[in-house]
């Protein structure tokens, strides 16, 4: 009996004669186009020194070859990179995860990607993120009073979006919530319920010689509402961490034995008063009032629930991606300026003070 042959993958079912085609290499693409291979080379990484007709034909045989992913040489024919880059510099606040996160699926449903950049920038390696081909725009994070960020973006016509604003924002693109309103709502509310010594508690704007916007705003609002009212304000700065946020209010209550509330526009300040109050045997809000400024979702997950200026993560991540999307693809008009009106919601954490 004669022996069976052997199976080859061409009797195999479920091959199909596509899968059986060789992978291209960068020597078949410069055969094909009748180029050296170091011509290829320079094309596959953009660079200049190539006729702009011989580029073409090499691109379109490595379409027709299958040489690369679709989505890779549209990216060079477009000089686009279809990347987004987020600057988030966690040197007052830890990153605001829900505000990334927005962005992201923002960017992300425009069919880009988002690239998260944590560590300090020099001027000339914030220029290299578009120089360098890394990003299409930027969006910066934890603004500084005079940062020079946006100012050295716009000088050289780089598209980026702020998520906070600075003291001067002539030229410059932000969404940011207006927390000096915030901070008017916050201090009336208590001056309503009887309070006549409020204390705010808020990270430190001034970390050695930068000047942190969002706090200076905080600071600047809570100060001309207690001066409107004809309150006793007690402003007081801390490090960024938990601990330190309530060694700070310990201090206060200790200095200030009046003090009856206590407004927190951060998330480690809102924690640094619980533990403070928690040290001192004051129960919310019967001893102590507290506002914070939380999202809606973790202010409603406390126990008491808090009182809280509404922190709108969500629509400044949406917003800001959106905005850059407009520079990027829609040709909207530049630059554009967003300040959400802030909402106060009462919940249960103030309270009539304690006679």
């Amino acid at each position: 009996m004669p022996a069976r042959p052997r199976s080859t993958e061409k009797d195999r079912p479920g091959v199909s004669p596509r899968s059986r085609v060789p992978k291209s290499t960068i020597v078949d693409i410069a055969a094909a186009s009748g180029v050296s291979v170091s011509t290829v080379s320079r094309i596959l990484n953009d660079k200049p020194d190539v006729a702009a007709q011989t580029r073409e034909r090499v691109l379109r045989i490595m379409d027709e070859m299958g040489f690369a992913p679709q989505s890779a040489w549209q990216q060079i024919r477009s000089g686009r990179t279809r990347l987004i880059a987020m600057h988030v510099p966690p040197e007052f606040n830890p990153p605001a995860y829900h505000l990334i996160i927005a962005a992201a699926l923002g960017v992300e449903d425009a069919g880009y990607s988002i690239t998260i950049i944590t560590r300090a920038l020099g001027d000339s390696e914030l220029l290299g993120i578009f120089r360098g081909r890394h990003a299409d725009g930027i969006i910066l994070l934890e603004i500084l009073a005079d940062d020079h960020r946006p100012e050295l973006l716009r000088d050289h016509g780089f598209p980026f979006v702020m998520i906070g604003h600075r003291a001067d924002n002539t030229g410059l693109s932000f969404v940011d919530v207006d927390i000096e309103h915030g901070m008017g709502l916050a201090v009336d509310h208590l001056a309503e319920l009887g309070h006549r010594e409020i204390a705010l508690l808020t990270v430190d704007p001034v970390v050695q010689d930068k000047t942190y916007g969002f706090a200076t705003w905080a600071l600047r609002g809570f100060q001309a509402a207690c001066e409107r009212l004809g309150l006793c304000a007690w402003p007081s700065v801390g490090g960024p961490s938990e601990a330190a946020m309530a060694t700070a209010a310990l201090g206060l209550m200790d200095a200030h034995p009046g003090i009856s509330a206590f407004i927190a526009p951060q998330q480690q300040s809102v924690i640094g008063v619980l533990m403070a109050a928690r040290a001192r045997s004051l129960r919310l809000p019967q001893d102590l009032s507290l506002i914070g400024m939380l999202s809606e979702s973790m202010s409603g997950l406390a126990t008491p629930t808090l009182t809280a200026i509404d922190f709108p993560a969500d629509e400044l991540g949406r917003l800001a991606a959106q905005m850059l999307l407009d520079r990027l693809d829609g040709g909207q008009a530049w630059p554009r300026q967003v300040l959400l009106p802030a909402q106060l919601i009462v919940r249960e954490s103030t309270a009539v003070p304690r006679t």
